[in-house]
């Protein structure tokens, strides 16, 4: 690992430890709620609100949303993959527990970011799909195998780990359309910005129409002496910036393998520590943890190479 990228790698495992603390928190707060679809958008909109006064407390940030005008329209929808990640996240994490689930998002991540790299739909360009990137990834996607064996078929639906495989491939897109509009903007505030305005409305849309149809029948709303269940926005809002400064040195694959290898160090010990849990890693999901940090290494091989111009 070169000297360039091992800050950035560092920064990508940290962030997604929060990302796995985020899954716990909002699980936390659906089960409050009686709705991961309201425990999501509140997430978002708690996040949005921190961005935003960020933003505008930063002259510098507030010039560099002037050039969200010259962003593509299409390149402002990452935002929906983040929003997934969060209405996913707080559904499943109760029912197959932190670890699984980040496990699973292993699989839509590498696939995704294989397809988003080659396209070149991140900022760093286009990336070919050398015998390391395709072995880190099928390493990761091992990894997913093993872990959902350990924990039995009965513990995790098909159809809930198909729509977390989905979430995972649309964070892929999400880390790279943010790095465009921060590399077109030149400021990660904006970028995360703009994630959070189409994430908060997509998902206030969503309970608005899913509410319609069913009805609300809301839980009852944390007080103050659960304020950190209200903390999953800001841990959201940290892992956006810093995945759309940190991806055009890494790579869409290798920055999601990055944070994955972080996802599962801090999903196993939320598992292991976290009483409400009361669950516990199976030996097979703690393995496809350590899989997955092998994977990150081999990924990174003939990485200077990997590049194509485009």
């Amino acid at each position: 690992m070169g000297d360039r990228t091992t800050p950035a790698l560092a920064a990508a495992v940290v962030s997604g430890t929060l990302v796995a603390v985020q899954a716990r928190i909002n699980a936390g707060l659906a089960e409050r709620l009686h709705d991961a679809l309201l425990a999501a958008f509140v997430s978002f909109a708690t996040g949005l609100v921190v961005v935003l006064a960020v933003v505008l407390a930063r002259p510098a940030s507030r010039r560099a949303w002037a050039a969200v005008r010259e962003v593509p329209w299409w390149t402002r929808l990452g935002g929906l993959g983040g929003a997934s990640l969060v209405a996913v996240g707080a559904f499943a994490a109760p029912r197959i527990g932190v670890a699984l689930l980040t496990v699973g998002l292993v699989a839509g991540q590498t696939a995704g970011g294989l397809l988003v790299d080659r396209a070149g739909l991140g900022p760093g360009g286009r990336h070919a799909l050398t015998g390391a990137r395709v072995a880190g990834a099928g390493l990761c996607l091992a990894a997913v195998l093993v872990s959902a064996l350990g924990k039995g078929t009965r513990e995790a639906s098909p159809l809930l780990l198909a729509l977390v495989v989905a979430a995972g491939f649309l964070i892929s897109a999400q880390q790279a359309l943010n790095g465009r509009i921060r590399g077109i903007t030149g400021d990660a505030g904006v970028a995360t910005l703009v994630n959070f305005l189409v994430g908060t409305a997509a998902l206030l849309f969503a309970y608005v129409l899913v509410g319609a149809l069913s009805g609300w029948d809301v839980g009852h709303w944390p007080g103050p002496e659960r304020w950190w269940l209200y903390a999953g926005g800001p841990l959201g809002a940290t892992f956006v910036a810093v995945a759309a400064v940190i991806v055009r040195s890494l790579g869409v694959l290798r920055m999601g393998l990055a944070i994955i290898a972080g996802q599962l160090l801090g999903a196993i010990l939320l598992d292991v520590t976290v009483p409400a849990a009361a669950r516990g890693v199976a030996p097979a999901t703690a393995l496809g943890a350590g899989l997955t940090l092998v994977a990150v290494a081999v990924s990174g091989r003939t990485a200077r190479s990997a590049r194509v111009v485009a």
